[in-house]
């Protein structure tokens, strides 16, 4: 696998991470050490976009609602 096919997936993953999770899976249970590793990253890629997206989710939503507080300032 070359250095251009994993940079493609590593950035999927990130952008897309349902195609990180599907990649992490399958390419997990390979025999191929190269290919396991990069599923394993892919996975972490995508676990970790989804978690930064929550939290921004979370932090945006937080940030509307605050005027809503600041009635008398």
């Amino acid at each position: 696998m070359s250095s251009g096919q994993k940079v493609l997936f590593y950035i999927l993953s990130f952008f897309i991470p349902v195609v990180g999770i599907i990649l992490g899976i399958i390419w997990m249970n390979e025999q191929d050490f190269e290919k396991k590793q990069v599923g394993k990253t892919c996975l972490i890629i995508a676990i970790i976009a989804i978690v930064l997206g929550c939290v921004c989710w979370f932090a945006l939503s937080a940030l509307s609602i605050l005027p809503a507080f600041m009635v008398g300032y």
